[in-house]
């Protein structure tokens, strides 16, 4: 199949729409194009049309609409985007991130942890997520039906495109379930229209991790990387580590060994290229500057430690997510734009500091660090104080340091950020950047597999080299076995993964998310205090519960 980018910009033709269950109005889907092909025409062009109908899926989760026109009314646009979505849940509350802009009025509270069902950032998730579901089982129904009018080779790459939307519509099950609990369940055997089933988050885990299983059994043994910015066999794998490294909060039941064996293959089939020939990325910041995409399932280098990748084309696309979002929410000054590769700064995201002192620092004032994950931040060396005294923007320097992860910048060819004119990348404005966004590295796939180790499910020297790439990949030293224990490898997981939307999943995993560890403003607290336990859930948006027979989660 041809490069995604081809096809994501054809806003003019796209699949008819379609419903979760009877949600439709639920969700307030509004018409995606006036010029809606139906499946009648499909005929005249089976190839192009079926295409065309699967970048629209893509689409869904790159952009929050086509030619400027969000799909989601329940919110800001540009915050119904689906990183972004997720990563205002799941980010935002935590000690990784923050929200000053109090005119953004449902994230502005709910950076303090404090949640209601009738939160408007809470509806624009469970809606964008169970759109992007249903977009998925309509394109496997039409497949099905004989709507594509299919024939030859066609067949297979038919095949092929539903496979993608079942990894596609389980990833974002993962997060339905993660955030939510219990949801509604539909996939392509449930028809149009119909009501779906509020399923337990115990019953989707089993059905979703079955049908990714079938998914990677399909695949088979061969490898064949997907194409730029699709999702194929590795996403498949990546995403059932997740499923598996949470079993316990979603079943009641672990999967450590489950875990391990998918991660394992994955790692395996990485290897021989990138850091000490792991699969990683030479550099570091090869992953998070401007030719990141290079690094990506089919990307143009051998190394493709960036599994799923969310495209960024600072000429066509636009998004107020993604790169875009990580950018730009968390700079403000000249200097800073200047130094990350754009023309704006949002100014209204931060860190909080216990994310920052998590990190190695070469002095007491926390001003430099060997870390390269920390290489953008800015810290006491620009004026900035690691404390957090409010989450207003009136007091915006004084309340923690910028940590910017991803620069709209190119690499010199030792591999250093090249700083001058012609370092910089393309940038078009607020929602265009030419760095891509990562959804799931394989560094995250080492983490967890070294968790599942330290769970009793491997030998706990492969967590030790695990572990030692991601940090010595980043600049630090490697660490003895005495070093490496559930506790320290949490923190190194979050030095890993921060602003990656896996945040508060992993907090809960800890039990660290209701009590047992408090930050800076937790619960409107200055210095944090214990959330209720049923925080351990979003509670399912009112607007839901009203119009339909589904529970609402306890508590709410």
């Amino acid at each position: 199949m041809k490069s995604i980018k081809k096809y994501i910009l054809s806003l003019g033709v796209v699949a008819a729409a379609m419903s979760l269950g009877s949600c439709t109005g639920d969700l307030d889907l509004q018409p995606i194009d006036p010029s809606t092909v139906n499946s009648s025409q499909f005929a005249d062009d089976p190839e192009g049309y079926m295409n065309r109908v699967l970048a629209e899926i893509y689409q869904s989760f790159v952009t929050f609409g086509p030619n400027g026109d969000s799909q989601i009314k329940a919110a800001d646009g540009g915050m119904t985007t689906f990183q972004r979505a997720i990563f205002n849940l799941e980010e935002i509350p935590t000690d990784e991130a923050s929200w000053f802009s109090s005119s953004d009025a449902g994230l502005f509270t709910l950076q303090y942890g404090n949640i209601s069902s009738d939160n408007d950032m809470i509806l624009a998730t469970y809606s964008r997520l169970l759109v992007n579901i249903a977009l998925c089982n309509s394109f496997i129904q039409a497949y099905n039906n004989g709507d594509f009018h299919l024939t030859g080779d066609l067949v297979a790459k038919g095949e092929d495109a539903v496979r993608q939307c079942k990894i596609l519509r389980s990833a974002c099950y993962f997060y339905l379930i993660d955030l939510f609990g219990n949801v509604p369940y539909a996939d392509e055997t449930v028809a149009i229209g119909t009501n779906a089933p509020q399923l337990s988050r115990a019953e989707i885990f089993n059905l979703v991790t079955k049908t990714l299983e079938d998914v990677i059994a399909e695949y088979g043994s061969a490898n064949k990387a997907a194409a730029y910015g699709y999702v194929g066999k590795d996403v498949a794998q990546g995403v059932l580590v997740k499923y598996y490294l949470n079993a316990e909060v979603f079943t009641g039941t672990p999967r450590w060994n489950d875990c391990l064996r998918v991660a394992n293959d994955l790692i395996s089939a990485h290897k021989g290229t990138g850091f000490r020939n792991s699969g990683l990325a030479e550099n570091w910041f090869d992953i998070v500057s401007a030719k990141n995409k290079d690094f990506a399932i089919g990307g143009s280098n051998a190394c493709s430690e960036i599994l799923w990748i969310l495209p960024a084309d600072a000429d066509h696309i636009e998004s107020y997510s993604g790169a875009a979002l990580l950018m730009l929410a968390g700079i403000k000054t000249d200097e800073e734009k200047a130094r990350i590769g754009v023309s704006n700064g949002w100014g209204c995201f931060k860190g909080r500091p216990q994310l920052v002192n998590r990190f190695q620092w070469n002095e007491p004032t926390q001003a430099t660090s060997p870390d390269k994950r920390v290489a953008f931040w800015s810290t006491s060396k620009d004026g900035y104080t690691n404390e957090m005294k409010n989450m207003t923007l009136s007091g915006w320097k004084e309340s923690g340091y910028t940590q910017t992860k991803l620069i709209n910048r190119y690499l010199n060819a030792d591999g250093t950020v090249n700083m001058n004119d012609d370092g910089l990348a393309p940038a078009s404005g607020d929602g265009r950047v030419t760095t891509a966004c990562p959804m799931l590295r394989l560094s995250e796939i080492y983490l967890s597999a070294a968790e599942a180790i330290l769970h009793g499910a491997g030998a706990k020297a492969d967590a030790l080299e695990y572990v030692n790439l991601i940090r010595e990949r980043a600049g630090v030293r490697a660490w003895q076995a005495n070093e490496l224990t559930l506790e320290t490898l949490q923190d190194e997981r979050c030095r890993e993964l921060y602003q990656e939307n896996c945040r508060r999943t992993d907090l809960i995993r800890y039990g660290k998310w209701t009590s047992g560890y408090n930050w800076a403003w937790k619960g409107n607290a200055a210095n944090g205090t214990d959330f209720p336990a049923y925080y351990n859930l979003y509670p399912i948006p009112a607007q839901i519960v009203s119009m339909s027979t589904y529970k609402q989660n306890p508590g709410y």
